[in-house]
């Protein structure tokens, strides 16, 4: 990211199908160069809408949905899930917990269930955060639509967010 590196340790056996989504976006190219959008200090970071419209169009709608699975795992500080709106609504947008709220989510949320952690790299959260305190901007959760039909474009009025510059698959440990 522009705030520096991260490797999460996804887990296929906590969540098979989330996992497969999320090997499919980053083969595909859908990471790159999107923005970290929706920040919220002691909770979470949320991501998933690319660049590109076109980009995001063919990971979105009914027809691209993935089911729910069940949450196997307390959500921890650096917990990697699936954000929605409601049952088997999962698409691309996801998000890495922070504490000390972001350990309250996964409970009771079909949508939200572990993926994995990020085993490196939480001071690169810890710096986004700063970066977004700093810019002083309100909630940037509601340019979710607007990125979803003009991309990064749609993010003009907000130049401090940080986003992600590259994403990639790494062997298994």
């Amino acid at each position: 990211t522009t705030a520096g590196p991260f490797t999460v340790l996804l887990n296929e056996s906590l969540s098979p199908l989330g996992v497969m989504r999320v090997t499919d976006l980053v083969k595909s190219g859908f990471m790159e160069g999107q923005l970290l959008y929706r920040v919220i200090p002691g909770l979470l970071v949320q991501f998933g809408v690319a660049a590109d419209p076109a980009v995001t169009a063919r990971w979105q709608g009914r027809a691209r949905r993935i089911a729910d699975e069940p949450n196997k795992m307390p959500f921890l500080h650096g917990t990697l899930s699936f954000a929605g709106a409601g049952v088997n609504s999962r698409t691309s947008h996801l998000f890495v917990a922070l504490s000390p709220n972001g350990m309250r989510l996964g409970r009771g949320t079909p949508h939200e269930s572990t993926l994995g952690h990020v085993v490196e790299g939480m001071e690169t959260f810890e710096r986004v955060v700063a970066n977004y305190r700093r810019s002083g901007y309100k909630d940037t959760g509601s340019l979710q639509r607007a990125l979803r039909t003009k991309g990064n474009a749609a993010a003009a009025d907000f130049p401090l967010l940080d986003r992600i510059r590259a994403f990639r698959l790494a062997a298994r440990r």
